[in-house]
Parts: C-alpha cells; sequence; structure tokens
C-alpha cells in the first residue's frame, strides 16, 4: 500500500512539469506592415480578391505582466484574399488607432482547399 502511495505522489508532482513540457510557446516572425495604399496595393497586383474576414483574438505584449504578454487578446480585424487561378493568397490584420496600419500576417503560393500539403 505504501509504494502505491508512493507512486501517487510522483504521479501528481509531475502534472505541473508534464504541462509545461506539453505547452505551446509564442514565437515571434518578421511580420511586413504598411499603409492601406501600400498593402492593398500588393495584393491587387496578384489579382487577389477577398474571400473571407472577420475578428481576430490577437495575442499582445504587455509590459506590466510577468511573462510580458497581456492575458486578454486585442481583437483585430481579419482578411483572408486569393486568387483561385493562380493559387497566391495574403492574409492580414488590421491595427486601428494609433497605429492605423495593415500587417501581412502571411502570404503563399499552392492554395489548396480542403487539404494540407506538404
Amino acid at each position: 500500500m505504501v509504494r502505491l502511495y508512493a507512486i501517487l505522489i510522483v504521479m501528481v508532482a509531475l502534472i505541473p512539469v508534464i504541462g509545461l513540457l506539453l505547452a505551446g510557446e509564442y514565437n515571434e516572425k518578421p511580420v511586413m506592415c504598411g499603409s492601406q495604399i501600400e498593402i492593398l496595393d500588393i495584393i491587387d497586383g496578384k489579382k487577389e480578391v477577398l474571400m473571407v474576414s472577420g475578428k481576430q483574438l490577437t495575442k499582445v505584449r504587455d509590459p506590466d505582466e510577468g511573462d510580458g504578454l497581456s492575458d486578454i487578446p486585442a481583437i483585430l480585424p481579419f482578411a483572408f484574399y486569393t486568387n483561385v487561378d493562380t493559387g497566391t493568397y495574403t492574409a492580414i490584420e488590421y491595427h486601428g488607432h494609433p497605429y492605423d496600419t495593415y500587417c501581412v500576417i502571411s502570404y503563399g503560393v499552392e492554395l489548396t482547399i480542403g487539404e494540407i500539403g506538404e
């Protein structure tokens, strides 16, 4: 019985460690931002059209938090443009006042619908 309790204690003690090992992490990548005219001219140049839009819940920085990230996500307009003939796409988000800037968060080629490519 003592052995069972010892195993149980070890298992309970490992739960937080396992949670940390399996947790995702936030990384940064370069994001291109510009004015509405600059970004939409790039999209127009590829003859992409708006396919979907929505409100994106975005993790943002907060220097007052211990990990530097806000617990409350920012809600940003999001738009996804594509050219179905060429397979190009662009995903953008809009940062309102005081930034008033559009950021390309993803763009690419070989767009397919309903499957994940390699």
